[in-house]
């Protein structure tokens, strides 16, 4: 299970999810190849995380240890983002510092996101408020951090569960069918009332149970799968065109899947990418803001668009090198 390219895979993904949000938050069409990538990207997160941190947790001795692990990998790169954002914010705000620092909307914004609820105050007092921008927004991708702890605190529930039973793929599927049905259920109520609440409830760590549940089933059933990789990519291949066509949702997130994985573990030349510099978290984490920002002075309008595009792209992915070799991986070391 070791030899497999994930690394590179995530680098790929957070920047497809960035070139995504270039293009979202600044109104230009730059790299438009990539939308249909961008709307599969965060999935991806969730079908590998649910495979590594199911090994993760089965090769980790205690409760406590796994969570100390999650928390040394996930926390200081958060808090210091957020702190950050905070803190700069009130260099750029409309706001003189006297009100920036008592507007009860600062408070409301460290209370929401340190609690990974950033959807109930994802905005800072005067900041991000300019005309050039489609919202106020400080960090949009903030968004899946709740659902990624939301499994960190249900994989031992989980895996305990399917651990003492012999035919795991029962129960395995019986979450993939709930998470599936959970977002049928709000896709459904928002295309016919056209409610957002019920796009924001469509988003929340139901409907991802379903692929945490398949990278669960990959690791239990490796084995099986890697011995037959090619049949499933090809059933992946087939069942996302199908689907596509007929505008369902029932099997896509298999789909992805086996697609996903065929290639983690097919293209040996990039297994060492990234060995000793995982930049994808900190790309993630820190490429929002940074769009927002050049965007809200105008340079997308004063200069090329592509290449204001490159310089956000190189800017954050130094900014993701450095997060891992200055703090992620000081961290984990301890």
């Amino acid at each position: 299970m070791g030899q497999n390219n994930f690394t590179f895979l995530r680098l790929l993904v957070a920047l497809v999810i960035m070139i995504g949000h270039i293009m979202d938050i600044s109104g230009e069409d730059v790299f438009s190849f990539t939308r249909p990538l961008f709307a599969i990207a965060i999935v991806i997160f969730f079908l590998i995380s649910g495979f590594l941190i199911t090994g993760s947790y089965l090769r980790t001795p205690s409760l406590k240890k796994f969570f100390e692990k999650r928390a040394r990998r996930l926390l200081p790169l958060y808090v210091l983002v957020i702190l950050l954002c905070t803190f700069s914010g009130a260099l750029i705000s409309t706001y003189s510092f006297h009100d920036y620092f008592t507007s009860p909307q600062l408070y409301s914004y460290l209370l929401a996101n340190f609690s990974f609820l950033n959807f109930l105050e994802p905005c800072l007092p005067g900041v991000f408020t300019s005309e050039l921008l489609p919202f106020c927004s400080v960090n949009g991708a903030l968004w899946t951090l709740k659902i990624e702890i939301a499994f960190y605190l249900t994989v031992p529930i989980i895996l305990y569960f399917v651990s003492r039973m012999k035919r795991k793929y029962i129960l395995l599927g019986i979450f993939y069918v709930l998470g599936i049905s959970y977002r049928a259920f709000f896709i459904y109520y928002y295309e016919k009332t056209g409610n957002p609440i019920y796009e924001i409830l469509s988003r929340q760590y139901p409907t991802f149970l379903s692929y945490f549940s398949i990278g669960i089933a990959l690791y239990y059933y490796f084995d099986i799968f890697i011995k037959k990789k090619w049949y499933f990519f090809i059933a992946g291949v087939i069942i996302i065109i199908c689907e596509g066509h007929l505008n369902v949702h029932i099997l896509y997130p298999f789909g992805i899947a086996c697609i996903l994985f065929t290639i983690a573990y097919s293209i040996k030349s990039l297994n060492n990418f990234g060995k000793q510099t995982d930049a994808s978290y900190g790309v993630y984490i820190f490429h929002f803001p940074i769009i927002s920002y050049v965007t809200s002075i105008g340079l997308f309008k004063l200069y090329n668009p592509y290449v204001v595009a490159l310089s956000i792209i190189f800017v954050v992915l130094l900014i993701g090198f450095l997060s891992w070799n200055l703090i992620e991986k000081r961290f984990l070391k301890r």
